[in-house]
């Protein structure tokens, strides 16, 4: 790990080595003193921001095997373009401005699935705090999405978000639902089945049907969306959002800020990506897309909007996704 603050380096390495089963972290404040303590096949890279180039240099022309971790409290504008151009670089941790460090359990989570893209990814309930309550919900007509997203305004504030918190997490619970229940469904063949007509009114069948929940545990709501087709790529998604970004950079009513080219939350990926403080999209291709993003209670709306939001993408594999629906997932 290459952190120029020691402190928050120790810090840091300790979690990364917890999630690594207790492998041996070297930490380094000075690029060079890094790389002589690195194996000749490192398996991943943390660094903040600030040193991003050089660890894109660093996997690009001498450690194949190294995938990249990076923190920032600043913008991620830079980082989300470098992801869309390396693909080893999967995980972008926002880190609070009122923090002394980066969210311990996004630093593990990344750690985690990067080292064992094989593994299950672990159930909404394991992202939250012990004890933590857990709604779902199966729509499967529009009739019973309009109805879901009405129910996640109001779970919302029995969890104790603001009235126009609550507001945002119906919004981001349509958006996803659309996705996963018009985009994301595809026939036998792989064609799209409902993504020509987003304002029709569908009956999805038994198989198509998208799982949706909203969990708290007193200072978190998090809301995950899940459907069985596993349709969405990493390109959808950081192509998404920096199309999205360069679209407001120009200030331009007419970018194509939307993707229309199907993919389970293929649509509104910048949208999806600032509406919460973490967002984690895990795929299995042709399996199983799941797209949870993750509030703050503690953090009222209007210093929301100045701090960095994080985004991790993994895939997993097919058998994975079936041990964990026999788990009873």
């Amino acid at each position: 790990m290459l952190e120029r603050n020691r402190v928050v380096g120790q810090r840091i390495a300790r979690v990364m080595s917890a999630a690594a089963g207790m492998q041996d972290v070297p930490v380094a404040s000075d690029p060079a003193e890094l790389r002589g303590r690195l194996s000749d096949r490192p398996l991943l890279l943390g660094c903040d921001a600030a040193d991003l180039e050089l660890a894109l240099e660093w996997a690009a022309e001498r450690y194949p095997s190294m995938h990249l971790l990076v923190w920032t409290s600043g913008s991620t504008d830079a980082v989300l373009h470098a992801a869309l151009r390396e693909p080893r670089l999967s995980s972008i941790v926002g880190w609070p401005s009122f923090a002394s460090m980066p969210r311990p359990w996004e630093i593990a989570l990344a750690v985690r699935r990067i080292l064992k893209p094989l593994a299950l990814p672990p159930r909404l309930s394991d992202l939250l705090s012990w004890g933590a309550t857990i709604v779902k919900w199966r729509p499967r007509t529009s009739e019973d999405r309009d109805r879901t997203v009405a129910e996640v305004a109001h779970w919302a504030e029995r969890a104790g978000a603001p009235a126009r918190v609550a507001e945002r997490l119906a919004a981001l619970a349509h958006e996803l639902l659309m996705n996963a229940m018009y985009d994301a469904p595809v026939d036998g063949r792989g064609r799209p089945r409902y993504t020509h007509d987003r304002r029709r009114d569908i009956v999805l069948e038994e198989n198509e049907i998208p799982t949706l929940r909203l969990g708290a545990d007193g200072a978190h709501i998090a809301l995950q969306a899940h459907d069985p087709f596993g349709g969405l790529r990493r390109h959808h998604v950081f192509e998404g959002i920096t199309r999205g970004l360069s679209a407001r950079g120009e200030g331009s009513a007419c970018a194509p800020v939307l993707d229309t080219s199907r993919g389970g939350a293929g649509l509104g990926m910048l949208k999806i990506y600032a509406a919460g403080a973490v967002l984690v999209v895990d795929v299995a291709p042709t399996s199983s897309t799941m797209v949870t993003s993750f509030w703050d209670l503690d953090v009222n709306p209007r210093e929301f909007r100045s701090l960095p939001a994080s985004i991790h993408y993994f895939e997993r594999s097919t058998s994975a996704v079936e041990t964990l629906e026999r788990g009873g997932w």
